[in-house]
């Protein structure tokens, strides 16, 4: 079977895919919040601007969307070197990125795959390179396009990415807590011991539906999140939601969003009425997802946000869901109750041409060999960190594909 590929640039268009697109995402091995058109939509009015849309539309002979690789176009500097870029319609408020593909076979999927590389080679001198964020390493498409992509010339990079510590939810509340460490268990009871001697402690979920005040009360109570959210280090360091008005906006709109169709969970921990802990958590594919959290450092001494988390999963095993994702990095309080990752990796791909290759040349080749020197990794990290001569975000790896994507990045980043 032959299958065409259709660049979408034009927002109306993009719009008027949404039943298609959310039925393909059903279907998909991929089905998440964060590949689902509504969340694109929200993302790309908050962050869009700059930027092109560059969405990839994988359609069958008789026109069935098969495929759809959520791209966009921007222009960049990339080990210095201006360019043009293909990237994931993502960032950091995005989780994690993937293609969406269909109940196909597995040749089928092969064909989808070489068709949309094969339409990134055609674009040959106006597209440089292709960058995807945060890919789970064992996503079906990762690992179908790195060996079709370099059977078309075009050179391949892997840098590791988010390692997000999950849940699996399997018996029972009392069994699983019994896993996690004594000491842990002991602080908790402590500490809740502690905070209930200053008064009332309560947990409280907002859905968005009218019993808890509905789309009217909605924004009041994301307001009171984003401001318990800023009270601690977030808020001095300027990466609090509230801090920035697109990314308030993209919260408030996904909000608004997974409100309408079931998926939103808005806690509070409370004490004598004045919430002191918030979680912004997702339900979707019976899978918890803590997107944003925070809590008031006048009350740190007693964990109001591990306390919290408590009463969350504690529910969710009450609920006989399949699994929490944290999403986000590992951090050691994750880790308490968790050793189950999910490893994702930055997918590059390099176009033919001479500026392209000088790119991986130096991005995937002399910097990492550069490393090795203590002095010039000093002096690497301070040029190209932050400043527009920065490694976008990442350096690498060349891997024969029946190699694992993760390990072989993680040897090539050492």
């Amino acid at each position: 079977m032959s299958y065409r590929v259709e660049e979408i640039s034009d927002y109306t268009v993009f719009v008027s895919l949404e039943k298609e697109w959310n039925a393909l995402l059903a279907a998909s091995p991929t089905n998440a919040p964060f590949l689902r058109h509504e969340w694109f939509r929200a993302w790309w009015k908050a962050f869009g601007r700059g930027r092109r849309l560059a969405l990839l539309a994988v359609r069958s002979a008789d026109d069935t969307l098969v495929a759809m690789a959520p791209l966009m176009e921007e222009r960049g500097f990339r080990v210095g070197i201006p360019c043009r870029i293909w990237t994931s319609m993502s960032n950091d408020h995005s989780c994690r990125f993937d293609f969406l593909i269909g109940p196909v076979s597995d040749e089928a999927r092969v064909r989808i795959v070489e068709a949309l590389a094969a339409y990134l080679a055609q674009r040959t001198p106006r597209v440089h390179l292709l960058e995807l964020q945060d890919l789970p390493a064992d996503s079906p498409f990762l690992a179908l396009l790195l060996p079709v992509a370099r059977r078309l010339g075009q050179k391949t990079g892997l840098r590791p990415g988010l390692e997000t510590p999950i849940v699996p939810i399997e018996g029972t509340w009392p069994a699983y807590y019994e896993s996690v460490s004594g000491h842990l268990r002991r602080n908790l009871r402590r500490r809740r011991r502690q905070l209930e001697e200053q008064g009332k402690v309560e947990t409280v979920c907002v859905t968005g539906d009218a019993h808890s005040g509905g789309p009217a009360r909605l924004i009041d109570h994301l307001r009171e999140g984003f401001r318990i959210e800023a009270m601690a280090w977030k808020g001095s360091a300027g990466t609090a939601i509230r801090e920035n008005e697109a990314w308030a906006g993209f919260y408030q709109a996904w909000a608004e969003t997974a409100a309408e169709r079931g998926w939103l969970r808005l806690y509070f921990l409370k004490l004598n009425g004045r919430p002191i802990a918030f979680y912004f958590t997702l339900v979707y594919g019976q899978k918890l997802y803590y997107l944003k959290l925070g809590y008031d450092p006048a009350y740190a001494r007693y964990s109001p946000g591990i306390l919290l988390h408590q009463e969350i999963l504690a529910a969710a095993f009450d609920e006989k869901l399949a699994e929490l994702d944290f999403l986000g990095p590992t951090m050691t309080w994750k880790e308490d109750w968790t050793r189950k990752m999910r490893p994702h990796v930055w997918v590059y791909l390099f176009q033919r041409g001479i500026l392209p290759q000088t790119v991986y040349l130096i991005k995937f080749k002399w910097f990492p060999s550069l490393k090795k020197i203590a002095w010039v990794n000093r002096l690497q990290r301070r040029l190209f960190a932050k400043g527009p001569l920065g490694l976008s975000p990442k350096p690498p790896s060349t891997l024969p594909p029946q190699q694992d994507p993760l390990e072989e990045a993680k040897k090539e980043a050492a």
